[in-house]
């Protein structure tokens, strides 16, 4: 019988977003100030994905509990 690997499940609406953003200005703008003006974010949020984005991948997008 082989072996089942777990499944991750899909990403959630936030988490699709933010990684948006990110592709938004690696392969769009070029340009994190632009971008954040685009989608009505703020920089610090931006960079806070990005690092959580740089370590863990797209899981660390997700949505966390407070």
């Amino acid at each position: 019988m082989p072996k089942s690997t777990p499944t991750t499940p899909p990403l959630d609406r936030e988490a699709k977003r933010r990684l948006a953003v990110i592709r938004h200005v690696e392969e769009i703008t070029g340009n994190v100030a632009m971008s954040c003006r685009y989608f009505g974010i703020s920089r610090q949020a931006y960079y806070t994905w990005y690092r959580r984005h740089q370590a863990e991948g797209v899981e660390g997008l997700r949505t966390r509990s407070g």
